[in-house]
């Protein structure tokens, strides 16, 4: 019975601290950039509802399709659940990346805009410094080629546009774990 208690006391210890609020990242700047509609979105469009970010951009030859899938099936399946989410891409790579190229683009991916922004309107180097700054990640295109390095998570925000958690999206995981942290967050 001795041994018991102190395993116990350790399940008691986990349990609890699944139920424990998400803690708050960093939240990110205010900001206003171009959708796939060729209109004006802003950050405060956001407001009052969770949502989730990554980087991504069209001409990729590498994980951007599949990264790109993955949030098509989120999507989808976060509207199964019947789950208020809002989805935004950022392109990492704004010359190319043109409202219209975007347009183009989402809709190999899904036939829902509804919640789902694809976001450019800014210079290269602006860029680079808002995902680093904000979502303290990289993104770089050298002036000799096509590609863009970035960083490849999914980002949970709360409705309040701070960063609760990231998430690998190529660990399989990860689908699980972002699913039961929406939940915590009711």
């Amino acid at each position: 019975m001795k041994r018991l208690i102190p395993f116990l006391l350790l399940l008691v210890v986990f349990v609890s601290g699944c139920s424990q609020p998400l803690e708050r990242g960093k939240q990110i700047r205010e900001f206003t950039f171009t959708d796939q509609h060729n209109q004006p979105f802003s950050s405060k469009e956001l407001s009052g509802s969770p949502w989730i970010a990554d980087f991504i951009f069209t001409n990729c030859t590498t994980v951007c399709p599949s990264l790109t899938s993955e949030m098509a099936d989120l999507q989808a399946e976060l509207k199964d659940l019947d789950i208020d989410m809002n989805f935004v891409s950022f392109s990492v790579d704004p010359d190319t990346d043109t409202p219209a190229v975007l347009k183009d683009y989402i809709a190999h991916f899904t036939d829902d805009e509804s919640n789902w922004h694809f976001l450019t309107g800014y210079t290269q180097l602006e860029f680079e410094a808002f995902a680093r700054e904000e979502f303290q990640t990289f993104v770089l295109k050298h002036e000799s080629s096509t590609q863009v390095v970035h960083g490849t998570n999914f980002y949970l925000m709360d409705s309040e546009g701070y960063i609760l958690k990231e998430y690998n999206f190529s660990n399989e995981a990860y689908k699980e774990e972002l699913l039961a942290d929406l939940k915590r967050m009711k």
